[in-house]
């Protein structure tokens, strides 16, 4: 069981540590990536988008409709100044609908401020056309100086406000500073926009301005984390790990092209070791489950391996005891089922080989006994045969002379019986022998009785040649007549018939007697009691046996009208002889 548990232990923790570190490092490895990834993605859009603000100012300022207009000069005409406010009015319109691209989520109306246009004041035409000091005291206007384009955004929900400064383009070689055009950017655009790009749902995406205060979020922040972000100064590109409230944070941050801007990533470590977290636990599941159940399977096979040892041990100390009747119960199909399953057989065997022996030590004492008995038998009809034959030739010779035919036929047919029934000592005749034999017992018979008996006999050619034990079917055709005409009026049918089944031959005697109780007689066949009584047909079963085997002999069955019928079973293919009698007589 320790061999097992450790060829099975060790390289499952050996596996698991390797798949676990390298899991882990590929997760930490992705996760600094897809922070990275959403980082810059993050910086690329707003750059996109400050960009586009950008070159919507341009156009603007490119275009024929407002150059004409700046490129006049300020007059003191109504009629001027509303075509004038009119005309920019128009032109700003038409740059309306690309204002989705920089803002999603809110729309940008640019607005131009003039320079020396005071006239302005006095029409409320357009808000999106004013005179320049309506933004004079703005703080981001006072910041800009003399820059041409300014960025700025307050912290706080203000907007973030684009800059421009736009030239009347009179000639080639002058342009003077005529307008202030400025587009105003709502921050939850941006805001909502830097959601979609956080690598978890507690991470932060803000930007810092020049002065590293924070001026927009993904989400709100506390001050806390506003202190910890500007206190930091990270390198472009470079995490930094810092603790916030007893928790490990992760803190990277890439600058805005064109604007002195950063924007900064803050997520909780513990969020990005969820995953790691999870597999953590999922290995250390695996691992305790791959313990169980290499601890149950060790137990189990140690068990399986054990238990039909030990069921064979106790089954050959009883072996040992000379009790041979085991019964050892394993259905399974593996090498120890295959072993008990010859250790059952070779059991099988040595008490069949032990039965065998016993009976024939038992079929040899019966042997030797109906050896001597027809030994006897023999002896006592070979007292001068040659007197019986020539004692019947004289009474046949005297029915002849005296015209008798039927005396006659009756003589030579007693004469045949006996003459088969010494048979020189043979033991083992052919099936028609036997059937001769038969026959001329019934001639007798029917001389007897008269048209009161008949019968017949059907063995085909091929079966009269099969080896048969000696007076076997006359004596059962000799009970069908005693019997049969016991307590019957009428006539006697008797029918002899022989048929092959497998490789056995199968003789029937059919009579349609008064009949018997069958289990009677087949009870009769297998006691020892009452052998007076049923001397013929225990004979007949016994020697049967004793030639043949316990497969074979006789047996009787209830015919389906009157009667029973007699069946003798032997072998098709017997090539044995006893010649016992003979042996003896030599």
């Amino acid at each position: 069981m320790i061999y097992f548990l450790a060829s099975i232990l060790i390289p499952s923790v050996i596996i698991t540590v390797v798949v676990y570190m390298g899991s882990t490092k590929i997760i930490n490895k992705k996760m600094n990536e897809l922070v990275e990834k959403n980082l810059n993605s993050a910086r690329l859009i707003v750059q996109e988008r400050l960009e586009f603000i950008d070159e919507l100012t341009t156009l603007i300022s490119l275009n024929p409709m407002v150059q004409e207009v700046l490129s006049e000069s300020p007059t003191n005409n109504m009629v001027d100044n509303v075509t004038q406010i009119i005309k920019l009015d128009r032109a700003l319109d038409s740059y309306y609908l690309s204002n989705y691209y920089a803002s999603p989520n809110s729309s940008i109306v640019p607005t131009i401020y003039l320079i020396n246009r005071p006239e302005y004041k006095k029409y409320d035409i357009s808000n999106k056309v004013q005179e320049i000091s309506a933004i004079e005291n703005a703080p981001w206007y006072r910041t800009m100086g003399s820059k041409n384009m300014n960025i700025d955004a307050q912290s706080g929900n203000g907007p973030v406000i684009i800059a421009k400064r736009l030239y009347s383009l009179r000639s080639a070689d002058k342009y003077d500073y005529a307008a202030l055009l400025t587009v105003e950017l709502e921050k939850s655009g941006i805001n909502s926009m830097l959601s979609t790009f956080k690598p978890s749902k507690g991470s932060r995406i803000c930007i810092l301005d020049q002065d590293n205060q924070v001026i927009m979020s993904s989400d709100s922040m506390t001050g806390q984390e506003e202190e910890l972000i500007q206190s930091l100064h990270t390198s472009a590109g470079k995490f930094q790990q810092v603790d916030l409230d007893g928790e490990p944070v992760i803190i990277s941050s890439e600058k805005l092209d064109k604007v002195e801007w950063k924007i900064v990533n803050m997520t909780h470590l513990n969020e990005i070791n969820s995953d790691q977290n999870r597999l953590t636990r999922i290995v250390s599941f695996v691992l305790m489950s791959c313990m169980s159940a290499a601890l149950l399977a060790a137990f189990l096979l140690s068990r399986n391996i054990s238990s039909p040892i030990t069921k064979l041990v106790a089954s050959m100390r009883t072996v040992r005891e000379n009790n041979f009747d085991i019964d050892i119960s394993y259905d399974k199909k593996d090498e120890f089922g295959y072993l008990i399953q010859q250790y059952k057989r070779m059991i099988r065997q040595i008490k069949d080989l032990i039965d065998r022996l016993y009976i024939s030590d038992l079929n040899k004492q019966k042997a030797e006994l109906l050896a001597k008995d027809a030994q006897l038998r023999t002896l006592q009809a070979q007292i001068n045969p040659h007197f019986l034959y020539n004692t019947l030739d004289s009474i046949n010779l005297s029915a002849i002379k005296h015209n008798t035919p039927e005396i006659s036929e009756m003589i030579n047919s007693l004469a045949n019986f006996y003459r088969y029934s010494l048979s020189k000592g043979r033991n083992m005749i052919s099936l028609d022998d036997e059937i001769t034999h038969t026959h001329s017992y019934l001639e007798i018979q029917s001389i007897r009785f008269g048209p009161r008996l008949r019968y017949s006999i059907h063995i085909s050619r091929e079966l009269r040649k099969t080896r048969i034990v000696k007076l076997v079917i006359q004596p059962l055709v000799e009970n069908s007549i005693i019997h049969g005409f016991a307590q019957k009026e009428g006539e006697l049918e008797i029918r002899i018939t022989a048929k092959q089944e497998a490789d056995k031959i199968v003789l029937s005697i059919i009579d349609n007697g008064t009949g018997a109780d069958v289990n009677d007689l087949n009870q009769l066949l297998i006691s020892s009691d009452n052998q007076e009584k049923s001397f013929a047909i225990m004979n007949v079963h016994r020697r049967l046996q004793s030639t043949f085997g316990d497969d074979f002999g006789l047996r009787y069955i209830r015919n389906q009208s009157d009667g029973i019928i007699a069946r003798i079973t032997i072998p098709a293919n017997y090539m044995g002889e006893n010649n016992v009698n003979s042996s003896l007589s030599r």
